[in-house]
């Protein structure tokens, strides 16, 4: 595994004051903002999920892997354009692959620095998206992805008995069974994925994180 690694894990929420300057509310406190905009989605589109523009990120955590040390991102800062700037701040330079479970993440990432009108990280565009589910849990479309994810973390990444981790938690469980699909499909011998697993270790933070 030598192309650098970054192992994201993003939660979203969304970005109430974009949506107030995009429609009148009213009174309408953030809830009830969320609660009709996710209806007008449903009726207009038969889906809630958001774009990018109106798509926060709220909590955000990165195993980073420069290929010769690991570091752990987030928390970092209350606002999102803080959580961003640490994570850039961390980007390995070169060819980076960037792991998440469903490949949304550099997308996401792009669309979120453009908001904010923030410079993406050296070498952003040209590196892979590796969307980690597709890879080691194919499923039938209408199994819930999230289900099979924990399911996934828990059986082969260590990722204790919770329905909820922490990002950073999440992230450490992701980066493991990456690292295990390296090592399964030739990408990474047994002495080099043991060296990622002591450093991973060595990093001192536990699944409750």
């Amino acid at each position: 595994m030598t192309t650098a690694t970054v192992v994201l894990v993003a939660h979203t929420a969304l970005d109430v004051d974009a949506a107030r300057r995009l429609a009148d509310y009213g009174a309408l406190d953030d809830a009830g903002v969320a609660r009709a905009l996710e209806q007008v989605h449903m009726q207009r589109w038969g889906r809630a999920d958001l774009p990018g523009h109106l798509c926060r990120i709220e909590r955000l955590a990165a195993v980073v892997d420069d290929g010769h040390a690991l570091s752990l991102i987030g928390p970092a800062g209350a606002h999102e354009r803080d959580r961003l700037a640490a994570l850039f701040d961390a980007w390995p330079t070169g060819a980076v692959a960037l792991v998440d479970w469903d490949g949304v993440a550099r997308a996401l990432l792009a669309a979120r620095a453009l908001v904010h009108d923030m410079p993406l990280p050296d070498g952003f565009s040209t590196g892979r998206a590796c969307a980690l589910g597709a890879r080691v849990a194919p499923a039938p479309a209408d199994h819930p992805a999230a289900r099979v994810e924990l399911e996934c973390l828990r059986l082969m990444a260590g990722l204790g008995a919770t329905d909820e981790p922490a990002p950073a938690a999440r992230a450490i469980a992701r980066y493991r069974l990456w690292l295990r699909w390296q090592y399964v499909t030739g990408t990474v011998d047994a002495g080099d994925r043991a060296a990622r697993e002591a450093r991973l270790a060595g990093l001192g933070i536990g699944d409750g994180t």
